[in-house]
């Protein structure tokens, strides 16, 4: 008791000479105080905050954006690595006989392309962001790169072997909601359709909703804003509406091609199968070369393994699905093409695609139209979505062609 009294009085003791000192102190005083601790305590402060400044854009440090393009990339190589690592210790013709199974099994053989969804996982992390905290609109584009490419090398990888590469025509976007900070959401990329020169690739930035047997939100319109005071001074909006506006527009002439919205409006119809939200459409237009040479994309497809399901053979059961085990009827002539670098080949110890590569960027041209092997393989349901697909992307470069010359 007597320690804790002590200590009472030499606090009451020290306050009391604080406050006695601060008395006697003038303002003057008092601020060039309070300003020295100010000076002294800045600079630390100042380095804190720039080094979490540092962190918080660490999405976009130099070289982050090739890292996420290329990662695809790095992973499949890692695994082609692992493989080769696991069969190191057997004899040259089985090692080779594995890598080639390994890579033959790259292809998609059997599947419908309309059928696969690459999807690319991302989140609004604040360097993505804009001053409304949702997700910029520059931001769309700019993780759009590494989807993309993701999608390219799972859909084709034989003909990224050959030396092959796909270049952007264009990009449009449709904006439907807002993707808020911290928001985790999916880019889920799939094929449209194709013509002679040009892939379509559509890819929907899609979020979950909160809460289980959360119904998913109906697109609402913009609402228009409130009547400005005619004493107001000018002033722009910092914020951007939420949702699809409506209305009448202008009729622009009597012709009844879709426009971009229309293209909008059936994309839109197709909902996604797990009650996800779209928030917002990409339509893409890449190109297939190989050096100058245009290559047509349904023989990159094909090559691939890519194909329509089996005729109906008119019987009660079910034709058997292609696949690996049960290849498409043109997968014979892609293993003629590949030569020596295909499984259970005869063929020297050192693999090579020269072949497929001269059919990819001249050969195919000497055969026949009715005798098109790829073009057959994509028939059927295939040409079927294809061709409507085709029909709206059609409108869209067709409004966008007309756009350059006004």
């Amino acid at each position: 008791m007597n320690a804790n009294r002590r200590v009472v009085q030499r606090s009451s003791i020290a306050m009391q000479a604080l406050l006695h000192t601060m008395s006697s102190m003038s303002v003057t005083d008092l601020a060039g105080l309070l300003t020295a601790r100010t000076l002294q305590v800045l600079p630390r402060l100042a380095k804190y905050l720039v080094f979490l400044l540092f962190l918080v854009q660490i999405r976009s440090w130099p070289f982050t954006w090739h890292y996420r393009v290329w990662h695809p990339v790095f992973v499949l190589r890692g695994k082609f690595l692992a493989h080769r690592l696991a069969n190191m210790f057997r004899s040259p013709e089985v090692r080779r006989q594995k890598n080639l199974e390994w890579l033959e099994n790259l292809s998609n053989v059997g599947r419908n392309p309309f059928d696969m969804v690459t999807v690319y996982t991302n989140w609004a992390g604040p360097d993505d962001c804009d001053f409304n905290l949702h997700l910029s609109n520059s931001s769309y584009p700019k993780h759009l790169d590494a989807a993309r490419f993701k999608y390219a090398l799972q859909a084709c990888p034989t003909f990224f072997r050959v030396g092959g590469w796909m270049g952007l025509g264009a990009t449009h976007f449709t904006f439907l909601r807002e993707i808020p900070m911290f928001s985790h959401y999916e880019m889920r990329v799939s094929v449209m359709s194709w013509d002679n020169k040009w892939i379509y690739i559509v890819t929907r930035y899609v979020t979950k909703p909160k809460g289980k047997g959360k119904k998913t939100q109906q697109i609402k319109p913009a609402e228009s804003p409130a009547a400005p005071s005619a004493e107001a001074a000018p002033k722009p909006s910092l914020h951007t509406a939420n949702g699809l506006s409506t209305g009448t527009s202008t009729p622009a002439g009597t012709s009844s091609a879709p426009n971009p919205k229309a293209l909008a409006a059936q994309l839109l119809e197709r909902p996604e199968p797990d009650g996800a939200v779209l928030n917002c459409l990409s339509v893409s237009e890449i190109v297939c070369k190989i050096g100058r040479i245009t290559v047509p994309p349904s023989l990159v497809y094909a090559v691939d393994g890519f194909c329509s399901l089996p005729p109906s053979s008119g019987s009660a059961a079910e034709p058997k699905a292609y696949s690996r085990t049960n290849p498409p009827p043109h997968w014979e002539r892609v293993r003629a093409l590949r030569g020596d670098a295909h499984p259970n080949a005869d063929a020297p110890s050192r693999a090579t695609l020269k072949t497929l590569r001269e059919f990819y960027t001249h050969g195919w041209r000497e055969v026949p139209e009715g005798e098109r092997w790829w073009e057959q393989a994509l028939g059927g349901e295939v040409e079927e979505r294809r061709l409507k697909g085709l029909a709206c992307m059609q409108a869209l470069r067709k409004g966008m062609e007309e756009a350059r010359t006004i």
